[in-house]
């Protein structure tokens, strides 16, 4: 059997989606053939990068406006018009990269790739069965089309919301939850863990996963944690966030009070959501002027940001920068600070861990996190000393916490990335009963 992923990389999930259901295919079945590939790369260079830079610069830089958008991409808006008139366009452009990897099966991961395979099949330009894995605890618009095979959705609440709001047949809705490693179903010795850390087993631990937070919003939390009376320990893992980690080293130096922070290369990202924006500023005729004004070209750069420590108190903490073993550190902490990202999110649940939300953008983020709170997973952290003592409440209740860790027990899916291998299986055997 052939199997093509499609992923993009707008944010990391889904690429760790797309190599996550990979590695499980292949340690089930190692005959199976498994390209993933980035589909947006593959429709042409300067289109991947007016959609990653675009994307990267609204959802960082004016997320309020971002959040707007994905609201009014879920409803019959021109918006929504204009994401389907473009995918459309693009969709050409995909297709012989499909036709070259000869697949017996098609998998998107990302919602995008969805719309240009739904085009593609309606037009019958491709044939093969097409599995859409939606890679957020909500469901979207962007997502469905008609002529997509099967879903994979992230929990059961995700089923009546696919059914009911956008009339996909129940048939085709299967709750798997998101591929992730099988690593993350492993637990290591915690105590082993903590030990080579320097750490005390006896001390609650505090894990900050912080490689997509802005840098002065991470130093300003760690300053509020250590102020907090409660003994806890803290692990910090910067991902490759190289500036964040750098600024971190220099608030853990006890001997600089203050330091200069770079600002962010923004040029890139900049220039290609101004192409983004030109062409939804020439669509949106009767679209509220709040969404044009925000798309502005020429904005000035940045300028260096002055930090000057705020305490000189703390806490026992270890900094990490890009690890391969995140999930050891998942397995040993009681708490974890994070963006809510889908594949953060299930990672996380995998371990039991619960988790304390720091400013979850609007869109995808923030319905991760409403569901996550609605059924007792997660808190959502206010801005200020007011979020570190929310965190130090949570640390002193183990009661509290164990509860939570039970939540994440019950809503996690287990083997979701085996159990997606079946369905394509299944899928590709149906498919073949009818039309080989």
């Amino acid at each position: 059997m052939r199997i093509l992923i499609l992923t993009a990389a707008t944010g990391g999930g889904h690429k760790r989606t797309g190599a996550a259901l990979k590695e499980a295919i292949q340690a089930n079945n190692p005959t199976a053939y498994v390209n993933v590939m980035d589909a947006l790369e593959a429709c042409g260079e300067r289109f991947n990068k007016t959609v990653t830079g675009g994307y990267h610069y609204m959802a960082t830089k004016v997320p309020k406006i971002y959040g707007q958008a994905y609201k009014m991409a879920d409803n019959e808006t021109p918006l929504n018009s204009f994401m389907d008139k473009i995918n459309s366009q693009m969709s050409i452009k995909l297709l012989p990269a499909i036709v070259a990897q000869m697949p017996d099966v098609i998998v998107s991961c990302h919602p995008f790739v969805t719309k240009m395979l739904g085009t593609l099949k309606g037009k019958g330009y491709i044939i093969q069965p097409v599995i859409s894995i939606i890679t957020d605890f909500a469901g979207h618009r962007a997502y469905i089309d008609e002529h997509i095979d099967k879903y994979v959705v992230a929990n059961d609440d995700m089923i009546a919301e696919m059914v009911v709001k956008y009339k996909v047949p129940q048939q085709k809705v299967f709750s798997l939850g998101i591929p992730i490693f099988p690593e993350f179903y492993e637990k290591p010795d915690k105590n082993k863990v903590l030990a080579q850390l320097g750490f005390s087993p006896e001390l609650p631990t505090l894990l900050i996963m912080a490689g997509s937070f802005g840098v002065t919003d991470i130093l300003a939390i760690y300053e509020n944690l250590c102020e907090c009376e409660t003994e806890f320990q803290i692990i910090v893992i910067t991902g490759k966030n190289q500036k964040l980690y750098n600024a971190f080293e220099k608030l853990l130096n006890r001997e600089i009070k203050e330091f200069d922070i770079a600002p962010e290369d923004e040029a890139e990202s900049k220039k290609q959501s101004n192409k983004v924006a030109e062409q939804i500023k020439g669509t949106f005729k009767d679209t509220t002027d709040k969404i044009k004004e925000s798309f502005k070209d020429g904005i000035s750069e940045l300028p260096f940001v002055h930090y000057t420590r705020t305490t000189n108190k703390s806490k026992p903490t270890k900094l990490l920068y890009f690890i391969n073993n995140v999930q050891d550190y998942m397995h040993c902490a009681d708490l974890i600070v994070t963006k809510p990202g889908g594949l953060t999110v299930s990672e996380s649940l995998a371990a039991a861990l619960p988790m304390a939300i720091f400013r979850a953008i609007p869109g995808q983020e923030s319905d991760n996190a409403d569901y996550l709170v609605r059924h007792g997973m997660a808190v959502i952290l206010s801005k200020g000393h007011s979020g570190a003592r929310m965190i130090e409440s949570l640390l002193s209740s183990p009661e509290q916490l164990e509860q939570m860790r039970r939540n994440c027990q019950t809503f996690f899916k287990q083997q979701s990335a085996k159990n997606v291998y079946g369905l394509i299986k299944t899928t590709f055997e149906e498919w073949k009963r009818r039309f080989v």
